[in-house]
């Protein structure tokens, strides 16, 4: 009894230090988040990136803190902006933020970046506070931080740094090598190029017009224009088919079904499997149902595309790849709070294709 007290005394010691062996296990991943006028996402590598991303529709400037996980993961602050920026008039709560942030130039993203230590003094001087104004123009709305230490603190914890002398927020004594290493990325073989298929378009009328009640049940039953009706070669015995289910002002989405290339009525509904870090759907969605659809034979590589409203601010973006017998995810793009530039969605998903040789 007394050894056994003693190897949980010890056993103790070790967790309350911080031990490996007894290091709770970190937050699953991908995963997003929103707090207060922040949103956070963080991909199946643990690359995280926290946003700001205010509810209304305000032209403050995007503020954005994306770091690596791993002990030397980068660390890397943005600012976006529709005009040019003084970066020496930045304010923190209406005082000067710190003159010897050496801000980059970085016409890719339209805007200004610091990097790693700087980056970091920046997140830490930010933390508590309510507002960075990024103009000296009084019509230009700040860049709102509430919900910035909490986005900050999540990215930790998703990254095992709480604690950790690289910990953005919560510093504490342990080593810069205790921080998890960045998983590896899964590895997804396409399948090889199929032959060509022969009179497409007639391909795909002849699935449409022998689905007429499957059409029905999945579609907008008054749709009269189906120029956007496709096949396309998937193997050599069959044909993935993406026929027009729905028009709207922005974008329209297709029904996705394979077929035999050789008995087009013989079509069936493919279902795609959904990417790790997807939200769970609305009992209203169509799993069959793809926006904005794209497949290319080439690569193997079907893709979708859904915007949450026509400035793109918000929505959805995927892509799968077929290894020769069904679709695997290959990418997952998401933001469900509309906010920020059209398409600057967060990653949450991310893979390593192998193209077949």
């Amino acid at each position: 009894m007394q050894r056994l007290l003693a190897t949980v005394k010890v056993a103790a010691m070790l967790a309350l230090v911080g031990g490996n062996a007894f290091a709770a296990p970190l937050p699953a991943a991908p995963v997003y988040r929103e707090f207060k006028d922040w949103i956070v996402g963080c991909d199946n590598q643990r690359t995280c990136i926290a946003k700001s991303a205010v509810e209304d529709e305000s032209d403050a400037d995007t503020l954005k803190f994306q770091r690596e996980a791993g002990a030397s993961g980068t660390l890397m602050a943005s600012i976006a902006s529709d005009s040019a920026i003084d970066t020496s008039s930045f304010r923190l709560d209406g005082k000067p933020l710190a003159p010897d942030l050496h801000w980059i130039n970085a016409p890719d993203i339209g805007g200004y970046v610091l990097m790693n230590d700087e980056a970091l003094r920046l997140a830490r001087n930010l933390a508590a506070g309510s507002t960075l104004q990024t103009s000296s123009g009084s019509n230009q709305p700040p860049v709102s931080l509430r919900g910035l230490s909490a986005a900050l603190l999540f990215i930790d914890d998703v990254q095992g740094r709480v604690g950790n002398q690289t910990a953005l927020l919560r510093v504490g004594s342990g080593a810069a090598s205790a921080v998890p290493a960045a998983p590896a990325l899964p590895v997804l073989r396409a399948a090889p190029r199929p032959p060509p298929l022969p009179d497409a378009q007639a391909f795909a009328r002849a699935v449409r017009e022998t689905h007429a009640a499957l059409l029905k049940q999945h579609c907008d039953p008054d749709l009269s224009d189906f120029s956007g009706d496709t096949a396309e070669p998937l193997t050599a015995s069959d044909a993935l088919v993406l026929l027009t289910c729905w028009g709207g002002a922005y974008q329209s989405s297709v029904l996705l079904l394979r077929a035999p290339r050789h008995a087009p009525a013989q079509a069936e509904l493919a279902v795609l499997p959904p990417p790790p870090g997807a939200p769970k759907p609305d009992p209203d969605d169509d799993p069959t149902v793809l926006t904005e659809a794209d497949y290319s034979p080439k690569d193997g590589t079907l893709s979708t595309s859904a915007k949450g409203r026509g400035l793109a601010d918000c929505g959805v973006a995927a892509e799968w790849v077929f290894d020769g017998r069904g679709f695997q995810p290959s990418s997952f793009d998401y933001q469900d709070r509309c906010s920020g530039e059209p398409g600057d969605w967060l990653p949450l998903y991310r893979t390593h294709i192998e193209k077949a040789r």
